[in-house]
């Protein structure tokens, strides 16, 4: 899927379920990638459609917990040692995406992952102040990072992690405010019920 002649160095894992709004764009954002994986939680509409249809390779897998998933997606045949893991309502600035090849590039044998600076949106303005800690560890070697908690999942790195300066844009609020408050409510009720049972670790590993 590179849009340019030369063969990129990380591959791009993009997750979802119910995603044929927002994927055309994240897609759209990594096309300078020759390895791009979306990974499928039994969507009903045409998110997996589109995907092939633009030339990712697609896999299904039903949904357990946040962390599961995202440690069988790192499970998959990559063609780079790096992916780039991405939501299908996130975008890769061009900025960004020069950044984490050159970072793939560069990066000193220690240095297993690299954080990111996401920038939310709403309406098209960028919220400057809603987040108190707007990096996530998104640039990942593949077979040294593993996902705990089963909701709000964490990444734990095996050695260290870097920082990236070129921002991530997160298109958080695509579907509506109606869709993102009760996104937001499902996850906090969850959360509430592992407390409940007793199973604090599952989100607070």
């Amino acid at each position: 899927m590179s849009s340019t002649s030369q063969p990129s160095n990380v591959s791009v894992l993009i997750l979802t379920l119910n995603e044929e709004q927002d994927l055309p764009g994240c897609l759209d954002s990594v096309a300078w990638s020759d390895d791009i994986h979306v990974f499928d939680s039994n969507s009903t509409d045409r998110t997996v459609e589109i995907a092939r249809a633009r030339g990712a390779t697609v896999t299904t897998r039903t949904f357990d917990t946040y962390a599961r998933q995202r440690n069988a997606a790192m499970q998959l045949p990559f063609r780079h040692q790096w992916v780039l893991v991405l939501d299908a309502d996130e975008r890769a600035t061009p900025e960004l995406s020069i950044e984490v090849q050159r970072a793939a590039a560069e990066a000193p044998a220690n240095v297993n992952a690299f954080r990111i600076r996401r920038r939310d949106f709403l309406w098209g303005t960028w919220l400057k102040h809603a987040q108190l800690t707007p990096y996530y560890v998104r640039l990942l070697r593949v077979g040294k990072v593993h996902y705990t908690r089963d909701i709000n999942e964490f990444v734990e790195v095996e050695g260290d992690t870097g920082q990236l300066s070129a921002p991530l844009d997160h298109m958080a609020f695509s579907k509506g405010l109606t869709h993102w408050v009760a996104k937001h409510n499902q996850y906090s009720t969850a959360e509430a019920e592992l407390l409940a049972t007793g199973d604090e670790s599952a989100t607070h590993r």
